[in-house]
């Protein structure tokens, strides 16, 4: 299975811990504490896309920088083990801080299009994948049961307070 690196700093080190904000549209905007490499790992979706698309990845990527950071539209695509081909687009809007990591991302996407990727990724009814996506943690969920279900293990259930 393949693997990915992600920088949100220059040289790919986090030497001192600071707040990175995100925004989509659908969850609005929080916070992720950037403490190390590992802070934000994309690792665990792309397994995800990987378990039925082992092609998918960014086919485009266009770049406009400004003087507060960069634009960035991706086109991300690849062709299913049954042979569905699979698009979504992707815009990033990224702020860079004063030592030049990003401090904010913003993502703008077509819901539709990233649904059916989510789809047949997962091998779940689209409706299914609308429906996690309804809830505070879906994607999380989506992402642990599409990679057990590959490894053909349960997922373990979530804590319940009581």
């Amino acid at each position: 299975m393949g693997h990915i690196e992600v920088w949100y700093t220059p040289d790919g080190e986090i030497d001192e811990p600071y707040e990175l904000t995100l925004f989509s549209p659908k969850r609005g905007e929080w916070t992720v504490p950037m403490t190390g490499r590992d802070s934000m790992d994309s690792n665990p979706e792309f397994q995800m896309y990987w378990t039925r698309i082992p092609d998918f990845g960014i086919k485009e990527y266009d770049v406009l920088a400004h003087e507060d950071g960069w634009i960035a539209r991706q086109v991300f695509g690849g062709t299913a083990i049954d042979g569905t081909s699979v698009t979504a687009h992707q815009v990033d809007f990224v702020t860079t801080d004063d030592r030049c990591r990003v401090a904010r991302l913003e993502w703008y996407t077509d819901p539709n299009q990233w649904l059916r990727v989510w789809s047949v990724a997962s091998g779940k009814p689209l409706d299914e994948v609308a429906e996690l996506f309804d809830t505070h943690d879906g994607f999380k969920r989506l992402i642990a049961d599409t990679i057990a279900g590959r490894e053909g293990r349960e997922v373990p259930a979530e804590p319940q307070a009581g």
